[in-house]
């Protein structure tokens, strides 16, 4: 064999050996990595605390002052004065009727007016009193009165004044215009619009019979929009109807403040009752997970830091936290100031190795 296939060959068999070097330790590297995993979980000590117990419900808002609008006397409107969605004072002008005929009326009142004040005074004239009435004997005066027609035309003038004043359409209470459909130079003796005092509004919803002992009078609330289920508004339970109606359900009526004036009458809400219950072991919704259709947290052993596996019951449940207690049928064992995994429990089982992230107190 010449010196050149000698070189040739030995090249190829570097080549075979570095390459199988190269895989070898690629597995030695990979089993490395697979080792050096830990779950890594965030951790809390368990306590006796007050548990917010909610009743979660569906409820409906309703304005606690809210009245339909329409003019006292039938007539053509002349003009509208504001729009729906507008918020308006007190007092302030919504529409107008023509005014023309209660114009002419109340002209015609002040002439009548000025006649029977003549004719009074006439009269007075000749009983032997002056302008001054204080010395006429009440009886006398109010004869007078009468017979001269300063009484009827008194009447007729704040009639004709009252009229006039009710061509104009005002706002009884500040509010929000609503179901506005009157036109002007329309003929109109039907309700103008719907006017909605929407800073507070009351919300009614059902409760079952077996949650109405968790409820009283005066128990906070919370509602959320569906439209903005994030933003939640608080309120007190002012009603509770004694009365179970078909449904089997119990109707509740609360208060609740429109701080950011996004309510809206007739809006569907999400209702939550609160309740305060004491002494409760509590654990935030996500130190539980399910394992064989049952209902697990993971306690934390101290000194192998290993994750333990233990069967609860839930008592019950907020939107954020449960209140458990050890499962008596799986001979669980559950105690205050045991070590709860919060997170990273989603793959673990009964002896994974674990390492604490930080430690909730």
């Amino acid at each position: 064999m010449n010196k050149k296939a000698i070189f040739l060959l030995s090249m190829l068999m570097i080549a075979a050996c570095s390459g199988n070097k190269t895989k070898e330790e690629e597995s030695v590297t990979d089993k490395a990595d697979y080792v050096s995993e830990k779950n890594m979980v965030d951790t809390m000590v368990l306590r006796r605390v007050n548990f917010n117990k909610q009743i979660i419900s569906n409820g409906k808002l309703k304005a606690v002052t809210k009245s339909d609008l329409k003019f006292l006397n039938s007539g053509t409107i002349s003009e509208i004065l504001v729009k729906n969605g507008e918020s308006i004072k007190t007092g302030t002008a919504i529409a107008r009727l023509d005014q023309k005929d209660a114009k002419y009326k109340l002209e015609q009142a002040k002439l009548s007016m000025s006649k029977a004040e003549l004719e009074f005074y006439d009269q007075l004239i000749g009983y032997g009193y002056s302008k001054d009435t204080s010395s006429v004997p009440s009886d006398l005066l109010k004869t007078i009165k009468i017979r001269s027609g300063y009484t009827s035309a008194k009447g007729d003038l704040r009639q004709a004044e009252e009229a006039l004043r009710n061509t104009t359409l005002y706002a009884p209470f500040s509010g929000k215009v609503a179901n506005l459909t009157a036109k002007p130079h329309e003929a109109f003796s039907d309700i103008v619009c719907t006017l909605i005092d929407d800073t507070r509004f009351e919300v009614e919803f059902g409760l079952l019979e077996s949650e109405v002992p968790f409820v009283k009078v005066g128990s906070s609330i919370k509602i959320c929009t569906y439209s903005d289920p994030e933003k939640f508004y608080s309120g007190t339970v002012t009603q509770i109807n004694p009365l179970v109606n078909e449904k089997g359900q119990i109707k509740v009526l609360a208060m609740v403040n429109n701080n950011s004036g996004k309510l809206i009458e007739g809006m569907n809400t999400k209702v939550i009752v609160e309740n305060l219950i004491k002494g409760k072991l509590v654990v935030p919704k996500s130190a539980v997970v399910m394992r064989d259709d049952f209902d697990v947290l993971f306690r934390l052993d101290k000194k192998t830091n290993k994750a333990m596996w233990t069967y609860v019951t839930i008592e019950m449940s907020n939107t954020e936290s449960h209140a458990v207690t050890a499962n008596i049928d799986k001979n669980a064992d559950l105690n205050e100031g045991d070590i709860i995994i919060t997170s990273g429990n989603l793959n673990l089982a009964d002896g994974s190795n674990v390492e604490i992230k930080r430690k909730k107190n």
